[in-house]
């Protein structure tokens, strides 16, 4: 068993290669709960940032294929160009950008999941990732990339149910005195056992 797939998602696996990053990315396509380390996050976002730039780069070049055949008829037919002359490259390009949208459309569910994640690995809330929606993609971005906050254990499932199973749902680092921390079981204790000068004091 790999430790990629030892470690599940939603759970950060922080030093992740590129190879285990990429197929975390898929296998968490819909989660949105849970944390995801930095190289997991990094290494995504390249590979989605090469899969576009090898879309895009034929879309561009059948593009311009389209606007020097139409310079070329307007110089020499003019107004008489017949508009079958240009179907093959704009059909290209058309073809092309459908490729395109289809690939962004196909990436941007696990592109906001892992981007989710990491935001939850440092300790803000995974809704922030939709400030890209309304423009402002920056300010995720730069959240993303600040170190991992042992706080945001807060966002894990499985820390979750556990505080919900012992009675205590408060923030990390808040558990009242003589609670266990987070992946430590409580301790059972026996009970007291009775000072033996106490039980004569008792019969007398």
């Amino acid at each position: 068993m790999s430790i990629s797939t030892a470690v599940p998602v939603g759970q950060p696996l922080y030093g992740a290669s590129f190879g285990q990053a990429i197929k975390r990315f898929f296998r968490g396509y819909v989660v949105f709960s849970g944390r995801a380390s930095r190289s997991e996050f990094w290494w995504a976002m390249l590979f989605t940032f090469l899969v576009s730039l090898v879309v895009q780069i034929p879309f561009w070049i059948a593009y311009v294929q389209l606007i020097v055949r139409t310079i070329e008829l307007d110089e020499r037919l003019g107004s008489n160009t017949p508009p079958e002359a240009i179907v093959g490259p704009l059909g290209a390009m058309v073809g092309w950008l459908a490729l395109l949208l289809v690939v962004a459309l196909a990436l941007l569910l696990p592109t906001y999941a892992v981007m989710w994640r990491r935001l939850q690995d440092a300790n803000f809330h995974g809704a922030i990732a939709l400030a890209s929606l309304v423009g402002f993609g920056i300010v995720p971005l730069v959240m993303c990339a600040l170190p991992s906050s042992p706080a945001g254990v807060q966002y894990d499932p499985a820390y979750r149910a556990q505080m919900a199973t012992y009675g205590y749902p408060q923030p990390y680092g808040q558990q009242p005195y003589g609670q266990q921390p987070y992946g430590q079981q409580p301790q059972q204790y026996s009970q007291p056992t009775q000072h033996p000068f106490s039980q004569g004091s008792e019969q007398q």
